[in-house]
């Protein structure tokens, strides 16, 4: 077991990221200046540490805020810890805990490893060009800005980008500013975005279009693709997330929170979706569908990852997990209600009996091993992050598990306790049992005592006592 990592969020709670990045096409790199305002905690120390990997740093400052006035605290040197991908901001007087807002100016490269800020390759009209794009989750923010880079470390963005005149960009908000800068740059600033945690920042910029409709609620969704791809191929998804969107506004009996929902196909992209809020990225594969020459395997396809992500708007970002221990909370629980949405809306699909033959066979085919992982486990340290992603375990079995539960107490309590999830925890983290808390309440039964037992155990459980499918 490796050695469990310092939370910054216990030395400092960001409340506001004010982030302007200049995006260098030509290059492969960035620059960048962002400035921080939070509370520091904990005890007076000397110095401010933040999340960053990769990056270099040009300038800082540290400013109080009291009551009646501001004092700059000089920043003596800044030091970047590469191990524990830290920047340490270090002055020769003590700093207090107290109310700050911290000016950081970096800059750093754009690379091909499709984390962090990285560059999507495509072809159209016989010219090579590529996007830009971000993918932040799980602990990549920190490749783009310093910042704290904790799922609890929930805080407003103010986003500007510079890119290239030329380029269209996307970010979690609508654009609240446009204008040209020089003779071949943009600046684009964004709205507000709600209260999140970093990983669900996102942004993408290039040549890319899309297609356009409203939810009878007034939400713009658009799908957009590169140029390389026909404008036609983003029919199909961008109707689905509309009715999946829909779905779950009644279903949730919560509203959608953001004014737009854009949906982007990537030309490269490591996992198949992401769930950023307000702009989620897709494989193409799991995203266009040609009209002309019709798969209902494709379509059916497309419509459960866009059915999978839009749940994560509810749970995972205006719900979040306080720490990846927990990420069953958002997998587990969007393994299943993507189905629910489904059934209800393409009822001919038979979307249970999918659910039978691909979540179940596969969770039990790995759940044989008596040392596989169970569905909920402690994450010490970021590098382990990746490993509990694990498609049989976290989704699949998990999803089970929540199948089983939601049939126990039936769709009435189920639906009752996550409208109540959702209320009091709205712009804020959890841990299992205040989900637990709210079914228990809804349904009058120990959802604790029944459901903790199966999270934690590995291995052959649920093949041997799982009668429910």
């Amino acid at each position: 077991m490796s050695k469990k990592v310092k939370r910054l969020y216990e030395g400092f709670k960001p409340e506001n990221y004010d982030l302007e990045i200049n995006l260098d096409k030509k290059n492969k790199s960035f620059t960048g200046k962002v400035k921080i305002s939070g509370q520091k905690t904990g005890r007076p120390s000397k110095r401010i540490t933040f999340h960053q990997k990769d990056l270099k740093f040009t300038n800082a400052k540290i400013i109080r805020h009291d009551k009646t006035d501001e004092q700059e605290i000089k920043v003596s040197r800044i030091n970047t810890h590469n191990k524990l991908h830290e920047v340490r901001l270090h002055s020769d007087s003590l700093i207090y805990p107290g109310k700050y807002d911290v000016v950081i100016e970096f800059s750093g490269k754009i690379t091909d490893i499709m984390v962090g800020l990285y560059p999507c390759y495509f072809e159209s009209d016989g010219k090579k060009d590529w996007l830009i794009a971000s993918q932040f989750e799980s602990h990549h923010a920190r490749e783009a800005f310093p910042c704290i880079d904790e799922p609890e470390a929930k805080a407003t963005f103010n986003l500007t980008l510079i890119t290239d005149k030329k380029d269209k960009v996307l970010s979690n908000t609508p654009v609240k500013k446009q204008a040209e800068i020089k003779s071949s740059k943009l600046k684009t600033e964004f709205e507000t975005t709600p209260v999140m945690s970093s990983y669900l920042l996102a942004f993408v910029a290039g040549d890319i279009h899309c297609v356009e409709e409203k939810t009878k609620d007034g939400v713009i969704v658009r799908s957009w693709a590169s140029a390389a791809q026909p404008k036609e191929f983003l029919n199909f998804a961008n109707e689905e997330a509309i009715k999946i969107l829909e779905f779950y506004i009644d279903y949730f009996q919560t509203p959608f929170p953001l004014k737009k929902l854009d949906q982007v196909a990537l030309p490269d992209f490591e996992v198949g979706a992401m769930e950023n809020w307000g702009l989620i990225t897709y494989r193409e594969a799991a995203m266009l569908a040609d009209p002309k020459n019709r798969s209902i395997s494709t379509e059916q396809h497309v419509a459960m990852v866009i059915s999978h992500e839009l749940s994560h708007q509810w749970f995972g970002n205006l719900v979040t997990m306080k720490w990846w221990d927990d990420l069953w909370l958002n997998e587990s629980f969007a393994s299943i209600v993507e189905h629910i949405a489904l059934d209800n809306l393409h009822p001919d699909w038979h979307q249970w009996e999918a659910f039978t033959s691909y979540d179940v066979i596969v969770s039990s085919n790995r759940d044989v091993y008596l040392d596989v992982q169970p569905v909920s486990l402690d994450i010490n340290h970021p590098d382990e992050i990746h490993t509990i992603f694990d498609g049989a375990i976290v989704y699949a079995k998990g999803a089970r598990l929540l199948k089983m539960l939601f049939d126990y107490i039936g769709e009435d309590a189920m639906r009752k306790g996550l409208k109540n999830y959702f209320k009091k925890h709205a712009y804020k983290n959890t841990v299992r049992d205040d989900l637990w808390h709210e079914l228990s309440e809804a349904s009058g039964k120990d959802i604790n005592q029944l459901m903790t037992p199966w999270l934690i155990k590995s291995g052959r459980i649920i093949v041997a006592y799982s009668t429910t499918f």
